[in-house]
């Protein structure tokens, strides 16, 4: 079979209206909303407007991480190392860095 050949499929829906859907009415759609026991989302004022990107955002300081490194572990493994960070309050990297400086120290 040739690439003339080929012709794309077309879908045939029948005789269907294309007229567009009628205007929904907004205040119809509220009551309908709200007897269906959704509330309506508060707006926030202007003064309570969300500030600005750059303030929200945490500085970084500079770690030297630049290579990344991913492994399977067994389910144990991975909650011991997540709840040693959790405990000392440190990044995944700085518990794997300190688990290979131990494992080092052991070595010796």
């Amino acid at each position: 079979m040739s690439t003339d050949d080929k012709k794309r499929a077309t879908l045939d829906f029948g005789d269907l209206d294309n007229t567009p859907a009628p205007p929904v009415d907004n205040n119809a759609v509220k009551a309908a909303t709200r007897a269906a026991g959704f509330r309506e989302t508060p707006k926030a004022s202007i003064s309570e407007a969300a500030p600005s990107i750059r303030t929200l955002r945490r500085t970084r300081r500079k770690t030297g991480r630049t290579e990344q490194f991913a492994t399977r572990l067994r389910a144990e493994t991975i909650e011991a190392i997540y709840n040693y960070a959790d405990q000392h309050e440190i990044t995944l990297a700085e518990t794997i860095e300190r688990a290979v400086e131990a494992l080092k120290r052991e070595a010796e």
